[in-house]
């Protein structure tokens, strides 16, 4: 499962986003739903509960890993090198999250950039005939 393209979003990066740094702290759960959601469109309520329910007995890291993965599929991104998905989802949860809700903004921007659905189509206009080259009967509307 070996992505081609790198993260553009550092795991420890958090100062980059503060909003999304204190969202992480302050409701781990809800960060984790809300990536869940935007990953693979489940329900961001139930991931949730299911994050903050596994928390109390050490494991919300197993659903966590496999999101990571869908994250990384989803993007073709390349494992953390350093560290591989299981060890971060286990011993840096928090920032992880934080990571792949940076990351998920960060390719949404440039998604944005590349396609503007709103976007006039650009005007190309032909070039006009010299009137002496070309007659009346054979320009077409």
């Amino acid at each position: 499962m070996s992505g081609e393209n790198e993260w553009n979003e550092d795991l420890f990066g958090c100062c980059n986003d503060c909003n999304t740094c204190c969202y992480g702290y302050w409701c781990t759960p809800c960060l984790f739903g809300s990536n869940a959601k935007k990953i693979d469109d489940k329900n961001c309520f139930l991931m949730c509960c299911l994050y903050g329910l596994l928390t109390s007995v050490y494991l919300c890291w197993v659903p966590h890993y496999f999101e990571r993965q869908k994250l990384r599929e989803k993007y073709n991104l390349k494992p953390n090198p350093s560290c591989g998905d299981c060890p971060t989802t286990l011993c840096c949860s928090p920032c992880a999250l934080c990571q792949e809700a940076r990351e998920m903004k960060s390719m949404e921007k440039e998604r944005s950039m590349v396609y503007k659905p709103n976007a006039t189509p650009p005007i190309i206009s032909q070039p006009v005939p010299d009137s002496k080259d070309v007659h009346p009967t054979d320009i077409r509307l």
